[in-house]
């Protein structure tokens, strides 16, 4: 065995808590590594499986002229299959009572459509002997409890016509189950999908001939989407197309896809941040070895081993606890991965699941810990070359004239040399190694960038949820209309008791059209002295409700390129367009609206009479009395509670907030195995000077509240920067799930930033007491002695 491995088994037997640390960073960043980024690419590969079996559109255009689309689609190169169905937006009544605006879509009731099949879960398909029988998508039938023979009443616009629930399906097209891009987190109980006969989706929506046309491309044609989408939506529109959805902006999918990015990036960010810990680890580990090794440097290259050699001895080392790390974090993040694909898909009710292992990723888990463990451990290596025999045999040399800043400032502020003893040895420490208190600090800075960038996601949605439902709407609940909402219906409305106010409101469906680039959503029509709707502006103001032109939600200043007083047209459902100006922009956290006052509605569409009320309850009042009270009123078909709506979003963030939590796990642990790593070498390193002290007639008690000053010290001054990194690297995680859909402001709590801080030096206090402990059970003896030489 050569003499430098003989060094290295009996530094390890010496300290090993030091390597042993690092080691476990690097496991733990390769197995995060590993579980969220195989977990990403199963539940990419769940959804693609998904999507091919069950054959999901990649082009939806509604209205127009449906026969003359489909035909033109059909003689597209590129194209497989083209669907016409029917699809409308009707109330429902469930077997409780309660009623919902839920929606219909028309299937060949003797087999499955060409396009957006179903998977049968319960119960039989259609029958075209059974023109009443329907099947219930999965989330309404979980929700209302729907099971084979149950009744479900549908208004087609003059009377409730009961229906039969036949079986439940899950499709594609409704995975996470969005009522639009705008809606895209329905309360349980307020949003739903029946699949019926066509014949029976055209009686129950009013229409004599299917109203939308679904497109799936062949595999060459979505090679080249993009080049069809443009073609068949310029075709569509030719034919007086209202709405065209493309595969990626299908509101299902869009949700999703959404989420599974934000995931895709979180799954490659957090690891990073842990193998940078770690590298911070083995740095701070090799530099004070090579430091308390300059005597055994020195004599072995004066005894001829050969600088290469001795880059390669420190550099190994580093390689070896990067390899181990990397081993035992890869072996880890395969069970992991698995586990989190099923939790996920099973959340999501992804009909299939695939889990598998990839040699890929297992191979940049372990790639990543030896380059971190490599790229840690070589400026150490090769500083340990440099050492000149001669020099590194004298060892540590005092400067014959020190002082430093501290000094000479001590010397120059009045009675600062009355200060006792102690408190110059608990401020002299961290300045008189500098280079080792900047190991702390960057240990900290790392632990509270992990904390608070887990903490302020979790802040921040919160934040998301108070600004949308107690800022922006105001409205406690939404009730919708059989018939127009005139004045009779609103002095019912009004007149319930528990009800404070109520105001009309109207949906227009559009799509917003500039510079060839367009969007579909929804203009909000409200009063023009609405008191239902706040509109905040991005600058972090307010303001009123034109009487002329739109506002429009953030988003579309970037998805359309246009800004205030720029001029839009807006495709109106029957093909129709008309021209009007962006009168401004507001800032909401959830989908991206447009609203104008119920007059300019009127004026575009006089069809588009409002619908819908918006009601305000007295304070105190009893809100499910209320909700019977005004069910029950003439021409009521839904009610929605505004209450559910923001417990549906608390419910959507679960995910997310268990995601956080297990980060904060992480970032506690991350935090404890730095500082453990950091400060354990700084005692090991100082231990010499400390047994000194205690052979001196320093008490052992004294000399540990002296040493953990010191190190809270270090730790408080690598705290004010690590906040500030945090909060910038809150705001950079947040920016990946930032989209039209969703907009999460970075809002950390005051109270946050302090937690995170007391958390950050309560855990230096933890990671400094083995180290403690290992001093007060050291031979004095033997440490002076190995000071004197």
């Amino acid at each position: 065995m050569s003499t430098l491995t003989v060094k290295l088994r009996r530094d390890l037997r010496r300290r090993p808590a030091q390597p042993v640390s690092a080691v476990v960073l690097v496991m733990l960043g390769v197995a995060l590594f590993g579980a969220s980024y195989d977990a990403y690419k199963n539940l990419d590969a769940g959804y693609r499986a998904v999507f091919g079996t069950y054959r999901f559109a990649d082009l939806t255009v509604s209205g127009g002229d449906t026969a003359a689309i489909a035909e033109r689609a059909r003689g597209t190169r590129g194209v497989e299959a083209v669907s016409a169905r029917t699809v409308a937006d009707v109330p429902m009544r469930m077997p409780d009572g309660s009623t919902l605006v839920g929606r219909v879509v028309g299937f060949p009731a003797a087999a499955q459509p060409e396009i957006n099949r179903v998977k049968l879960l319960t119960g039989r398909y259609l029958d075209p002997a059974a023109p009443a029988g329907v099947l219930a998508d999965r989330h309404v039938a979980g929700d209302a409890g729907l099971k084979p023979g149950s009744a479900v009443p549908v208004w087609d616009g003059r009377a409730w016509r009961p229906l039969t629930v036949r079986g439940t399906a899950s499709s594609p097209e409704y995975l996470w189950p969005a009522a639009s891009r705008q809606d895209a987190l329905p309360a349980p109980g307020t949003f739903g999908v029946l699949y019926v006969p066509e014949p029976l989706a055209r009686r129950l929506g009013g229409v004599t001939g299917p109203n939308e046309v679904t497109v799936r491309y062949t595999g060459a044609g979505r090679a080249r989407a993009a080049d069809l989408d443009a073609a068949l939506t310029a075709a569509a529109r030719g034919q007086g197309a209202g709405a065209v959805v493309t595969r990626a902006d299908q509101p299902s999918n869009a949700a999703l896809a959404q989420d599974i990015q934000g995931f895709s990036q979180l799954a490659v960010m957090f690891p990073l941040l842990f193998l940078a810990a770690a590298g911070v680890a083995v740095y701070v580990v090799l530099t004070r070895r090579v430091a308390r090794d300059r005597v055994v440097i020195g004599t072995l290259r004066a005894s001829g081993f050969r600088r290469r050699t001795v880059v390669a001895h420190y550099l190994a080392a580093g390689v070896a606890t990067g390899l181990t790390g990397s081993v035992l974090g890869a072996a880890a993040g395969l069970p992991l991965a698995g586990t989190v694909t099923r939790l996920y898909g099973d959340a999501i009710g992804l009909p299939e699941t695939t889990v598998s292992v990839r040699a890929t990723t297992v191979l940049a888990g372990v790639a990543f810990g030896l380059v971190a463990g490599a790229l840690a451990a070589l400026a150490p290596a090769v500083s340990a070359a440099r050492v000149p025999p001669a020099e590194a045999m004298r060892g540590t040399v005092p400067a014959a004239r020190g002082g430093g800043l501290l000094a000479r400032a001590g010397r120059s502020v009045p009675g600062a040399g009355r200060l006792p003893a102690g408190a110059w040895l608990v401020l002299r420490g961290p300045a008189r190694q500098f280079r080792r208190t900047l190991y702390t600090m960057s240990g900290v800075i790392l632990a509270l960038v992990l904390i608070l960038v887990s903490w302020g996601m979790l802040d921040s949605s919160r934040a998301t949820v108070s600004r949308q439902f107690d800022q922006v709407q105001r409205q406690d609940a939404e009730i919708t209309l059989a018939g127009p909402a005139g004045a009779a219906a609103l002095a019912a409305v009004s007149a319930t008791a528990g009800v404070r106010s109520a105001e009309p409101s109207a949906h227009l469906p559009v799509t917003l059209t500039a510079g060839g680039k367009g969007y579909s959503t929804s203009v909000v029509g409200l009063p023009a002295g609405t008191r239902m709707h706040r509109f905040l502006t991005p600058g972090g103001g307010e303001r009123a409700l034109p009487r002329t032109g739109v506002l429009a939600g953030a988003a579309l200043r970037g998805e359309l390129g246009v800004d205030a007083g720029d001029r839009v047209t807006l495709r109106l459902p029957g093909g129709r367009t008309v021209t009007t100006a962006i009168a401004g922009f507001v800032d909401e956290p959830l989908g991206t609206f447009a609203y104008a006052s119920l007059g300019q509605v009127a004026a575009w569409d006089p069809a588009a009479r409002p619908g819908t009320v918006l009601v305000r309850f007295d304070p105190g009042a009893d809100r499910a009395a209320a909700e019977r009270a005004l069910s029950s009123l003439p021409g009521v078909v839904a009610y929605t509670d505004s209450r559910a709506l923001e417990q549906t979003m608390d419910d959507y963030m679960d995910l997310f907030y268990v995601f956080v939590a297990v980060m904060l796990a992480f970032g506690g642990l991350l935090a404890f195995t730095v500082l453990f790593a950091t400060l354990s070498v700084n005692l090991a390193e100082r231990g010499t000077e400390l047994a000194t002290l205690r052979a001196a007639g320093v008490g052992r008690r004294r000399l540990n509240r002296l040493v953990t000053a010191e190190n809270l010290l270090v730790v408080t001054a690598g705290v004010v920067p690590g906040l500030i990194a945090g909060r910038v690297a809150a705001g950079a995680f947040l920016g990946a799930f930032d989209s039209d859909l969703m907009s999460l402001h970075t809002e950390i709590r005051p109270a946050t930033f302090a937690w995170s801080a007391l958390a950050v030096l309560a855990v230096a206090w933890l990671a400094q007491r083995p180290g403690l402990r290992a001093l007060a059970r050291s031979d004095l003896a033997a440490l002076v002695r190995e000071r004197a030489g």
